[in-house]
């Protein structure tokens, strides 16, 4: 058993960043902009679990590892699910290292700093760190390779994705997989399990066939986890135990564990009590073509379509949005959970020209045929913008298969 449990190891990052000299490289994980479960999540238990591969390997190099929670420090309040499982995992969400934090801006920007990078659940550097791309060293993802940073190969570049499908519903599984061959870890650490286990739920939606997220991998991973990881060890409040624990194994239950993140996260009242713009933004990706143009942007958004655009002032917030975004065409996937099954919508905003393309694109093209888009009602927001409103009907159609469709528009 490690001395250094997941939370302590975190609590300890930024002293030995302060600690960092001339000759040690800063190894920053980061995930994705959107900054969900997975992302947050996928990030500091890579640093941790990489951690004990180090310690074990008695390694020589000189390197500390800076996890980064990828979103800006205020904006944690919004990812219910991340923080409720960094809170029973013991975490101390204070001492984590955010974005826009000036430990992280500095070391980035500092080209004396010896760095590299490490990208969880995305393989594309958002684009206003593409000055870190020289620095990108390995790549942990599930979403459909973006083909950059291609000086990062072989066994560093893990993506599982293939034939328009993630291998995996979870970059947590992937870190688990990584977890797996440590043939020195005899138990996995409480917070540690807790954290990978909770997050692989979400993702997979508890391996939901209808769903279709969750994978062989994702099994295994979750069999593994429960299985190794030292559950005595989990300090929970009674409240929480009693809501996610089965009482005669003293393990997590699955489906309770899932359902509650999922009711966290899922909350109608935290969704309608939502300004629009942060409804917009707290699960937001940024996409270009590889050339850098066509940019657009998905949102998604666990609300129906109708509810969000019922919000006070909604469409001056999405204008407001985009512009900050520098896109011209938003699309906002919805999701709601009905009789534990997904349903989804779409709604496409952007000026009239590009929206209409994508529009006839999406209605026409076999590449889109799977998602069984079924257009409802277009609507102009002023002169130069329009809305369109689609029903989905595939439910396994989410954001990881969408963004590739409206990729290879090129609209």
């Amino acid at each position: 058993m490690y001395e250094e449990t997941f939370s302590s190891f975190l609590k300890g990052v930024p002293n030995n960043i302060k600690a960092v000299s001339d000759q040690t490289n800063v190894n920053i994980i980061m995930g994705n902009e959107a900054g969900d479960a997975d992302s947050i999540i996928s990030s500091l238990s890579l640093s941790y679990v990489n951690f004990l591969k180090q310690n074990d390997s008695k390694t020589d190099n000189i390197s500390v590892s800076m996890p980064l929670v990828s979103i800006n420090r205020n904006d944690l309040s919004l990812r219910r699910d991340a923080s409720l499982l960094l809170d029973m995992a013991g975490v101390d969400k204070e001492s984590l290292l955010f974005l826009n934090d000036e430990v992280f801006t500095k070391i980035a920007r500092d080209d004396k700093v010896k760095k590299s990078v490490t990208l969880t659940d995305h393989n594309k550097l958002r684009s206003n760190l593409q000055f870190l791309d020289e620095y990108v060293v390995e790549i942990l993802d599930h979403h459909q390779d973006e083909i950059c940073h291609n000086h990062v190969s072989g066994e560093s570049r893990k993506i599982a994705f293939d034939n328009k499908s993630a291998l995996a519903g979870s970059t947590c599984t992937l870190v688990t997989e990584i977890l797996m061959t440590n043939k020195n870890l005899k138990e996995v650490d409480a917070g540690l399990g807790l954290s990978l286990l909770g997050v692989i739920l979400l993702d997979t939606m508890d391996m939901s066939k209808e769903a279709g997220k969750g994978t062989d991998r994702d099994q295994k991973a979750i069999d593994f986890l429960m299985k190794h990881t030292n559950w005595s060890a989990l300090k929970l409040d009674e409240e929480v135990r009693g809501k996610i624990m089965d009482s005669d194994t003293n393990l997590p239950s699955r489906s309770s564990l899932y359902e509650y993140l999922r009711d966290s996260k899922f909350d109608p009242q935290f969704w309608m009590d939502m300004l629009p713009r942060d409804a917009l933004r707290i699960d937001y990706k940024r996409f270009e073509s590889k050339e850098g143009n066509a940019p657009f942007g998905l949102s998604s958004v666990l609300l129906e379509v109708k509810s969000l655009v019922s919000k006070e002032g909604f469409y001056e917030h999405v204008l407001s949005f985009m512009k900050e975004a520098d896109v011209n065409l938003l699309g906002v996937l919805t999701m709601k959970i009905v009789d534990d099954k997904p349903q989804r919508e779409l709604l496409l905003i952007g000026k009239k020209e590009r929206a209409r393309i994508m529009t006839e694109y999406l209605m026409t093209s076999e590449a889109a045929s799977f998602l069984d888009l079924v257009k409802q009602e277009e609507k102009d927001i002023d002169d130069d913008v329009v809305s369109v409103y689609f029903k989905q009907g595939n439910p396994k159609g989410s954001r990881k298969q969408v963004a590739p469709v409206m990729l290879a528009s090129s609209c």
